[in-house]
């Protein structure tokens, strides 16, 4: 079994990201934590505005994309510390894509790499991010052709 874990550092995503683990420990899954970094330079390119995109763009693209890593890598290293390790033979991995639409990755990732669940966190932005952005969880239930586990805070 394969479980995914979409990771977005809020407290109901911190509290997912734990029980998700804990949850592939008890059903013996590997498991991938996910996190989208959005993308700052990439929604120009498909307007041919190449000139636009700045090699600073980039530079703060990465940039981003390594702090979120390593609080990705701390975030596994606490839930480790409270959980243990997975059984023998389970392996977990950490990923950190750049991507517009978080919601479109995490399914994107799910298919393409034939995961059998996917966790996630069911509020990570405040009420007024929601209605602008749209849910990032409704998103991925309405749109994953496997399991979604839904964590909702208590």
């Amino acid at each position: 079994m394969k479980m995914l874990i979409a990771v977005d550092f809020s407290p109901v995503g911190r509290e997912a990201a734990f029980n998700g683990y804990h949850y592939a420990q008890r059903l013996g899954a590997d498991v991938t934590f996910l996190h989208i970094v959005p993308a700052m330079a990439s929604p120009l390119e498909g307007y041919n505005m190449h000139f636009y995109i700045t090699p600073d763009a980039r530079k703060t693209e990465e940039k981003v994309r390594e702090a979120a890593s390593q609080e990705v890598n701390k975030l596994t290293d606490e839930i480790k510390a409270k959980h243990g390790a997975l059984p023998d033979g389970h392996k977990y991995d950490i990923r950190v894509n750049v991507a517009d639409n978080p919601g479109s990755e995490i399914v994107r990732v799910a298919d393409s790499d034939r995961y059998d669940i996917i966790v996630i966190g069911n509020k990570g932005y405040t009420t007024l991010e929601r209605v602008i952005l749209g849910s990032t969880a409704l998103k991925v239930v309405n749109q994953a052709k496997c399991s979604v586990f839904l964590y909702r805070h208590m």
